[in-house]
């Protein structure tokens, strides 16, 4: 059943048409990827779902509802929780007060935030991300980057939500810690979470992906089960090179 229905997607940034009309639907705990080089558009896609960017046109349908015109913080609050790229650590504030940032749409009107959630939530993050818990009075920015990266996927993950956005986690990491963050990203969708990814590591995503889609200028090339694009021919020459070395 798909969580996630996106139509004829359209976003321009000026003179620029980032996305030229794409559509896919992502099935309810799946791992979806959004595979391709830079400036495929990828990242056009993460943001126009999670209310960052304002489509020139098209539907984006979350649990049957288009949430295209809604505002971030009613996005987030829905469901759609986005782990930018970049990691975007707040530096001023100790690994645990980052966390606490996440839990902004379980804020009640009036009622202040969701202890019980917020308290739930920060105990299953740091069961997934041990160091943090080792960490969390440490200032953010003191972090390794893998550190950081899993600080960012946790803030995400603090606002329980149902679509997990994962913008290049593994960016700028060595390759033990990719491996070690991919594996959690997978346990996390083992609870049911919907992940939808944009990677360019793309041999590592297929392998933990359900479903995936490559763009090429905007638009959607190749599409299909994760374990068939990781012998498609297109792919393994454009993106995946010599599998036995990776």
């Amino acid at each position: 059943m798909a969580v996630l229905d996106v139509r004829d997607l359209k976003v321009e940034y000026g003179a620029i048409r980032a996305l030229k009309g794409i559509s896919f639907s992502v099935d309810k705990g799946n791992i979806f990827a959004i595979l391709g080089a830079n400036g495929a558009g990828k990242s056009a896609a993460l943001r126009s779902i999670s209310g960052i960017v304002k489509p020139k046109s098209g539907e984006i349908f979350f649990e049957g509802k288009n949430i295209v015109g809604r505002s971030i913080y009613s996005i987030a609050k829905a469901g759609i929780s986005h782990s930018p790229e970049g990691r975007q650590i707040l530096s001023g504030l100790t690994v645990e007060e980052n966390l606490k940032v996440g839990t902004y749409s379980l804020v009640k009107k009036n009622r202040g935030p969701d202890a019980k959630n917020e308290g739930q939530n920060q105990e299953y993050v740091y069961a997934m991300f041990p160091v943090l818990k080792e960490r969390r009075k440490q200032q953010a920015n003191t972090l390794s980057g893998g550190e950081q990266q899993m600080l960012a996927i946790g803030r995400a993950l603090m606002s329980s939500p149902k679509i997990l956005i994962l913008d290049e986690p593994s960016l700028g990491l060595a390759p033990i810690i990719v491996k070690s963050i991919f594996r959690c990203i997978k346990e996390i969708s083992l609870t049911g979470t919907t992940i939808l990814i944009v990677e360019q590591n793309a041999l590592q995503t297929l392998k933990i992906a359900d479903y995936a889609i490559v763009l090429e200028l905007g638009r959607i090339t190749i599409e299909g089960k994760a374990q068939d694009l990781i012998h498609d021919q297109r792919l393994i020459d454009a993106y995946l090179g010599n599998k036995k070395d990776a």
